[in-house]
């Protein structure tokens, strides 16, 4: 799944923002709703070893092109490092 993932990046006045588009057929939970969103934010995060912390994730699902785009806000300043973690091998 992760690797299904199209990344966009910003930043604007100090603010960095985030986009995902993968395929709806990837998207591995069964609601599309932000708490999902922002696991899945939070673990490509984790994945790709970013210690950004998301806020203001928003989810859209768009049936027409069967696609899901998870925007966030991801602020740097005053993280810890985090830990890198394991995936089973169906998230990839």
């Amino acid at each position: 799944m992760l690797n299904a993932i199209r990344e966009t990046r910003s930043s604007k006045d100090g603010l960095h923002s985030i986009k995902l588009e993968l395929p709806e057929s990837e998207y591995t939970f069964e609601d599309f709703n932000e708490d999902n969103a922002k696991k899945l934010l939070e673990m490509y995060l984790s994945y790709h070893q970013d210690d950004g912390r998301p806020s203001d994730v928003k989810i859209h699902h768009n049936a027409n092109s069967h696609m899901v785009s998870i925007t966030a806000h991801l602020h740097y300043l005053d993280n810890s490092k985090t830990t890198q973690r394991t995936y089973p091998s169906d998230v990839f």
